[in-house]
């Protein structure tokens, strides 16, 4: 390698880089894509090199040198963000030590790689991979200025955002249909969120959004959604997709030349918007590989006011939210080697309504994810990846006593204990080869996780009453699940124009766990029997049966039955006050059970011109049950024996088979210099079969009624849809968004299997909760002046209903919220290199509406202001 004076300090920064072997042209022209740098060189030097790729995240330098091993070709900084590429045997020295070069060939103005030229800042390897990902930049997630975490996805195609409970600091988007844990995979820094908590009373009630995510945006640095599993690591056990939020490095604070970072963030806000505060450091400590980053955040919420403007009744009561996190990383750059240590510990405590009682509810969740990747750049068959993480979510709920007046107590306070324990891991290898088809990547290795929930409630009604206890438990109920995973996948490209890739991976499941369910049995009477009691019972009241009359003493002993106190009943009587009283028996069922599949995936990828790579894909996906669906028992919450619930030991993992054709399209200097285009479309078609919902399900030893609980539904569910997602930068104006159009079709048999029986009355109920709008359209637009300093946007969002679908309804689906369009405007002004303000007006119209798969009113109007403060 030559490097002369003035080498830029970018080659310290680690980027992600996916760059697939292949002809050296391509290479570098997506290296400069990916890492933000303006790479030149004379064309004819690239002609026939083939490069050998690169992947993973790595300083730029090192990705460099990996694209260039083998070419005979050096590289060379001519300035901050320039890389000159070159021969040396055919490059003249000038007097002073400089290269001199015939013409040049300077590739276009690519913007930095830390925001991307797509949507939302998604950075440019998102429109070279051939599958559905969105990314949402930190720049993006600044300008936002968002009340919850979940709002970050509301602008990405396919993802629905809405919540089921409005005051919950929780994220669980539901993806192309597709909700709660597992089906959608949310993670932190690669540390799995699965705990999970059901709401409401009977089948309406679960609206499939429980999944319970904590997640504090001001740490977060990206968000990346991957819309369709395969034989990857961090997908065991997902249907539909993963979320991760990568939380913020030491590389996102400290600028080149620098040792050091730090930002300070001040919000505040109208509409009970109190504040949100935030202040993130970084060093590089002297003289070893290492870097720390931490940080401090603290938000305070109060009740805020639905829109003025709508026809919609208020949805429950929002009561307000403080939140206090922290984030502590540990960073190492060994060269071959990387490490990263992260922990985030989130402190919240919020309060809601219902029915006109509150509740208050604090919440601990802490995840630590440990990290190491060793790639030797001498040697191509080693790049190693292995991950250790843990999230431990633990949840405090208070509820008030309810008093239905006039002294008469429904139900003292309540307090529930719930938390999840997960702990899991993986482990990685890539290989790059060279073969006679032409260059190989294999990818191959082995993940595992185990969840373990507890749950408790106490009261002083349950105290006496212990039986009560699952009615506050039901739907966070206790249990293991654990899961482990063996994949591998081979990408092959045979010519430059395609790429071919197939993947296999084997997930098994195991569910352990003690559910109790219980029954009432009617009292049942005790009848006298035939025993010659008369003369006793005479006896005892002073009367001597035995003298009396022959014919007398016949009719006595013709009435013969038992006399209790002052009464004589005779045979065949019911005797009250001797009935067995009516009471609920428990019913313990011993669940530990394990199963396994097989999951393939391909895709081929296309290059027919160098700006448009289509794709067609095909993938096969299964998602294990949850804690909650296979341990779901007991009660709505109430003083009352749980007897409305109980488990299905026939609940069998849900699977899918998902077809996806989409393209890619990356084009610059379009219509002007330095201008982009960037635009992902994708249609899928997805069978699920063995979808569960809550139904009526027959339990074990019980033929008196029916209970509620998960099942799998007897037809295939379908789900087809259609997405667009792109952005059209010209430097002093850029317009983007985002389209989404869902088709769903559910199986309109009530045939469901429960506890080995196949139940087909049509009188069974099940519900699959929400359903995604079938359109959603996202426009963003705005404007830099003064070279940049001060840019201007507005977002519009345009939703139809929300639907919802019951089997007594034969699969009918039906609006359950009301079409609309918000307005959002934002701007941001760079005051100096060190201090940014930014403003938002979110939910201009003031409109009253529940958002997309919601159930409570948003927030009216809304205004932000902030402060960012870097050095």
């Amino acid at each position: 390698m030559i490097a002369f004076a003035g080498t830029s300090l970018a080659q310290q920064v680690q980027t992600t880089f996916d760059i697939a072997p292949g002809p050296l042209a391509q290479a570098l022209a997506q290296f400069g894509r990916q890492s933000g740098m303006q790479v030149t060189y004379i064309p004819s030097l690239a002609t026939g090199q083939v490069s050998p790729g690169v992947s993973g995240a790595i300083a730029v330098d090192a990705a460099l040198v990996r694209l260039l091993v083998g070419t005979g070709l050096v590289y060379s900084y001519a300035g901050t963000n320039t890389i000159t590429v070159s021969d040396p045997t055919a490059a003249a020295m000038s007097y002073d030590g400089s290269i001199v070069l015939e013409t040049i060939d300077v590739t276009a103005w690519v913007q930095n790689a830390a925001t991307g030229s797509g949507f939302q800042g998604t950075p440019d390897w998102v429109y070279e991979s051939p599958e559905s990902v969105s990314v949402v930049s930190r720049e993006a997630i600044q300008n936002m200025q968002v009340r919850d975490a979940r709002d970050l996805m509301s602008g990405v195609a396919g993802v629905y955002s809405g919540e089921g409970n409005g005051s919950f600091p929780t994220v669980s988007p539901n993806i192309r249909g597709l909700q709660d844990s597992g089906r959608v995979l949310i993670s932190i820094d690669g540390a799995q969120q699965n705990a999970q908590r059901g709401f409401g009373n009977g089948s309406s009630g679960y609206q499939s959004n429980s999944g319970q995510a904590f997640v504090d945006s001001a740490f977060i640095a990206t968000v990346e959604v991957d819309k369709n599993p395969g034989a990857s690591s961090g997908e065991a056990g997902s249907l539909g997709g993963s979320v991760n939020f990568r939380t913020i490095g030491a590389n996102d604070l400290i600028a080149d030349g620098n040792s050091y970072g730090l930002e300070i963030d001040l919000t505040r806000g109208t509409n009970a918007y109190n504040r949100q505060d935030s202040i993130l450091a970084a060093i590089r400590l002297a003289d070893t590989p290492f870097s720390v980053t931490a940080g401090l955040s603290g938000m305070d919420l109060d009740e805020y006011k639905g829109g003025m403007n709508g026809t919609i009744a208020a949805s429950g009561s929002f009561r307000g939210r403080q939140n206090w996190s922290s984030l502590l990383k540990l960073e190492g750059d060994f060269g071959d080697a990387r490490t990263s240590l992260s922990w985030m510990h989130q402190d919240s405590a919020f309060k809601y309504q219902t029915a006109g009682f509150s509740n208050f509810e604090t919440v601990v969740n802490d995840s630590v994810s440990g990290q190491v990747n060793w790639s030797p750049s001498d040697n191509d068959l080693v790049d190693l990846q292995a991950r250790l993480w843990l999230n431990n979510m633990s949840n405090k709920e208070v509820r008030e006593e309810r008093n239905l007046g006039g002294g008469v107590i429904k139900a003292p306070e309540t307090t529930t204990d719930v938390a999840t324990l997960s702990i899991g891991g993986s482990l990685e290898n890539t290989s790059r080869l060279d073969t006679a088809a032409g260059p190989l990547t294999l990818n191959y290795g082995v993940e595992a996780f185990r969840d373990n929930a507890t749950a408790a409630a106490t009261s002083t009604s349950i105290a006496a009453n212990p039986t009560w206890e699952s009615s506050y438990t039901a739907f966070s109920p206790p249990g293991a699940r654990t899961v482990a995973s063996a994949f591998a996948n081979a990408e092959l490209q045979p010519a430059d124009w395609v790429t071919l890739s197939g993947g296999l991976r084997y997930d098994w499941s195991r569910l352990q766990g003690s559910p109790t369910y219980y029954n009432l049995q009617p009292a049942v009477p005790r009848f006298a029997t035939a025993a010659q009691t008369e003369y006793a019972w005479r006896d005892s009241r002073g009367e001597n049966p035995a003298g009396a009359p022959p014919f007398l003493q016949a009719l006595w002993l013709a009435n013969m039955g038992e006399g209790h106190g002052d009464k004589f009943y005779p045979t065949g009587a019911e005797i009250f006050p001797l009935s067995t009283p009516a009471y609920y028996r428990s019913n313990v069922l011993r669940i530990d059970r394990a199963e396994g599949i097989l999951l393939p995936s391909v895709t081929a990828e296309f290059e027919p011109v160098e700006w448009f790579k289509p794709y067609v894909s095909y993938s096969h996906s299964a998602r294990p049950p949850t804690i909650l669906e296979a341990f779901f028992a007991g009660g709505p919450p109430s003083d009352a024996p749980g007897d409305a619930y109980a488990p299905n030991t026939s609940l069998r993992s849900e699977q899918a088979r998902t077809w996806e054709a989409g393209a890619n399209v990356a084009l610059d200097s379009l219509f002007i210099e330095n201008d982009s285009l960037r635009l992902k479309f994708a249609a899928f078609s997805r069978a699920i079969d063995g979808y569960i919902v809550l139904g009526d399900i027959v339990a074990p030893g019980v033929t008196s009624k029916h209970y509620l609980g998960f099942v799998n539904l007897a037809g295939t569910t379908q789900m087809r849809g259609l997405e667009i997602e792109g952005n059209y930068d010209a430097r002093h104006f850029w317009i983007g968004g985002s389209a989404t159009w869902l088709e769903t079709e559910w199986p309109t048999s009530a045939e469901i299997v429960s506890n080995g029986v196949i139940v087909s009355d049509g009188s069974i109920r099940a519900t699959s909760g929400n359903v995604p709008p079938r359109f959603k359209l996202t426009l963003d637009g705005g404007v830099r002046l003064f070279e940049e300093k001060l840019q201007l946007g507005a977002r519009v969002t345009h939703v139809t209903p929300t639907l919802s679908r019951a089997l007594s309804k034969e699969g009918e689906l039906q609006e359950a919220t009301e079409a609309y369009t918000t307005l959002d405007l934002y701007g941001s002004y760079q005051v100096s290199d060190n201090v940014g303000l930014r403003l938002a007006v979110n939910n201009v119209t003031d409109l009253r509406y529940v958002p997309a798969s919601g159930g409570y009113t948003a927030p009216g109007r809304t205004v932000l202001g902030s402060m960012n403060i870097k050095f």
